[in-house]
């Protein structure tokens, strides 16, 4: 039987598809692979020639699409661009009929050329480079005459044994938000208020997160290694940073709550080899605690980011090494057991329980995204200040000259 636990860390890119019509969000998609981190990390690939989308499949499914799409390009040409594609190729596929078929993609943020290999590495190296998109953005674009379907979610049932289920991840932030007011109340502390923006950015960073554990879960391993941690590598180190990087300042203190929860409560599997009981979460511990130690002893923000990406490295190489299962029954937690089990697990930790019980703050946002079988939730509280912030007013006591939180400087009384 298969094991999941709750997975807890203190402290403290889905880059969203902007408001506008269908067709400019798929220009703004052209040749990109996007990964469904509100489901099961589905892959599709935007078409920059036709900017519809494409189902990826499986490796094999994946790899053969690539081909088809795939663009012919001689030695000469190839070699004379150094790596670099020109811009009329962004986003394609190419194969060299001179050179026994080697294919490669088009990079299309930097129009690099990456080499496909075998379909299971061409598959891995594309989703790599995807980006994380919600269901409702994929939804705008168009899916491609010919395209294979994606499998459709299970619909919703408190206790099943499916191969997949839905969860309704929008209405899980909001009860799970709505948990830790509770917990707020019954210690005589005001209730938080929702702020989207603020929510916003709690569910970037946990989209992010998604999209980085695609390669480290797996339902048909006997052992998966998911990984959740504060650092972030792709709009700020620190959560207040990603804060400020999305245009909010009027707050003068912030914390932040990760959890990383399983939605499968059991698992029955056939492996072909007879082998002694796994202590998975063990393995994870050890990984974790590890990673922690490691991380505490960095201050450079170059080194704690290469940390971070040597640490996925190392979970996906692990991964790729565990025996391969086959699942034949799995048992999925409710939405409603999921969400007490994330507020749950924050008040029995010491840290988590601190920023919930905290009353300086007094607003907060809260973000899901899913990854396969897990749910990665952020919350993001904050101090709300009227004045001091980058832009706002400063703020002025008497007896002091008017003043700004550090680093800002006061001048003709905006902090800039």
């Amino acid at each position: 039987m298969k094991r999941f636990a709750l997975i807890l860390i203190f402290f403290s890119l889905l880059l969203p598809v902007a408001a506008g019509t269908a067709s400019a969000a798929a220009t703004t998609l052209a040749g990109r692979v996007l990964l469904q981190v509100e489901s099961r990390g589905e892959a599709w690939y935007v078409n920059p020639l036709t900017l519809t989308r494409y189902y990826l499949g499986r490796p094999l499914d994946a790899f053969n699409l690539m081909r088809q799409l795939s663009l012919g390009v001689s030695n000469h040409d190839f070699d004379s661009w150094n790596g670099i594609a020109p811009s009329r190729l962004t986003g394609r596929f190419l194969i060299k009929p001179q050179d026994f078929g080697r294919a490669f993609y088009v990079y299309p943020l930097t129009r690099r050329l990456y080499y496909l290999g075998r379909p299971a590495d061409a598959f891995d190296l594309i989703s790599r480079l995807g980006l994380g998109i919600s269901n409702a953005d994929l939804a705008r674009l168009a899916v491609a005459p010919g395209s294979a379907i994606a499998p459709a979610a299970v619909p919703v049932g408190d206790q099943t044994s499916q191969s997949e289920k839905f969860f309704p991840t929008n209405a899980m932030e909001q009860a799970i938000f709505k948990l830790v007011n509770d917990a707020r109340q019954a210690n005589g502390l005001a209730a938080v208020v929702w702020d989207d923006r603020i929510a916003a950015v709690a569910r970037e960073h946990s989209q992010n997160l998604a999209t980085e554990n695609l390669a480290l879960v797996d339902e048909n391993k006997i052992c998966t290694y998911p990984f959740i941690h504060h650092e972030g590598t792709v709009f700020g180190l620190h959560h207040s940073e990603r804060l400020n990087n999305r245009q909010i300042y009027n707050f003068s203190g912030s914390a932040e709550n990760i959890a990383l929860i399983p939605l499968v409560k059991s698992t029955s599997y056939i492996s072909d080899q007879n082998e002694l009981p796994v202590d998975c979460q063990a393995k994870l511990d050890q990984l974790n605690q590890a990673y922690e130690i490691k991380i505490k002893n960095l201050t450079v923000e170059a080194e704690i980011i290469a940390s971070v990406k040597s640490e996925v490295a190392k979970r996906t190489e692990l991964l790729n090494e565990e025996k391969t299962i086959r699942v034949t029954e799995t048992t999925w937690y409710g939405e409603t057991e999921a969400e007490k089990k994330t507020v749950n697990g924050w008040m029995n930790s010491p840290g988590h329980r601190a920023n919930i019980l905290n009353a300086d703050y007094t607003g907060a946002g809260l973000g899901i995204a899913r990854v396969k079988d897990y749910i990665i939730i952020t919350q993001v509280f904050v101090k709300n200040s009227t004045c001091g912030h980058k832009t706002g007013p400063c703020c002025e006591k008497t007896g002091f000259y008017p003043y700004c939180y550090i680093p800002l400087e006061c001048a003709n009384l905006i902090c800039q």
